[in-house]
């Protein structure tokens, strides 16, 4: 007898069943229905149907179609990525868990791309208090932080220096929304130690609600250059500059392979 643990989730009181799920999950990932009913090898009717009753059962939309393909909604993201992370939770033991955000997505996914040949690696993207939760809890092997802060914080850990990033600065007055990514906790600090004024109105986790929040803001300039777009930051970025480290309890050939591969990347191409 074989027995599997599988993940479902609760979206505004509606159980959603793991299948509907995948489907969402694929879509996220092809960036267009065609190529997510090729995958899940059903036809895009059905797939449309299936993403029809899921936005019915939850009552709130979920993609966004243009020409260039479709997208979804910020609600559906945040749909997929606690799918996806709660997935990876529940396969322990035959592999090693690493979490990341979306500011260092990009570097542990070229790092893994190299030394991850057999799939012996899981990744988890989240945010850094979820990610450091579940390494204390042992339910991660290795985390890379986007807030350096965070490693003063932890005790008995060993770390590793593997990129380096700055912060943008955007300031449109004393009201401030927070970036649910990076190192938001320095840009805040930043402004205590100037003695400037300042009140938090929110939290965001999406790059768009951040931008159009017409706010001042803290960003990553790592994420605006992957995302192509260019700000000019009230101060300047030397003042805002950090390490981004891995965190790690054990020096396992796996662990070690991966961190010598971060640090490379580190080298051969900017991050930031």
């Amino acid at each position: 007898m074989e027995i599997e643990p599988s993940v479902s989730l609760i979206v505004n009181g509606v159980q959603i069943t793991t299948r509907l799920l995948d489907v969402l999950k694929a879509v996220y990932e092809e960036g267009s229905q065609k190529r997510a009913s090729e995958r899940l090898e059903i036809s895009v009717p059905v797939l449309h149907r299936y993403l029809r009753r899921m936005e019915k059962r939850v009552g709130v939309d979920l993609l966004v179609t243009s020409s260039s393909g479709t997208t979804l909604t910020s609600e559906a993201e945040s749909i997929v990525l606690e799918y996806s992370a709660l997935s990876a939770r529940i396969r322990t033991g035959k592999t090693l868990v690493v979490g990341g955000t979306i500011v260092t997505e990009e570097l542990l996914l070229c790092a893994l791309s190299k030394v991850d040949k057999t799939g012996m690696y899981d990744l988890i993207i989240s945010d850094d208090d979820r990610n450091l939760r579940d390494f204390r809890s042992g339910l991660m092997d290795l985390v890379v932080v986007d807030d350096p802060l965070h490693v003063y914080d932890l005790e008995g850990v060993m770390w590793d220096e593997v990129a380096e990033d700055n912060l943008v600065h955007m300031a449109r007055g004393p009201n401030y929304m927070r970036f649910r990514y990076g190192a938001q906790r320095l840009g805040f600090k930043y402004l205590d130690d100037q003695g400037i004024r300042y009140k938090v109105k929110g939290t965001v986790p999406f790059l768009p609600d951040l931008m159009g929040s017409n706010l001042s803001f803290f960003i990553n300039q790592s994420l605006l250059t992957r995302k192509g777009i260019k700000l000019k930051g009230a101060t300047d970025m030397k003042m805002l500059a950090h390490k981004i480290f891995a965190v790690h309890k054990k020096q396992t050939p796996k662990i070690l392979a991966l961190i010598a591969e971060l640090k490379k990347e580190r080298i051969h191409r900017r991050f930031t």
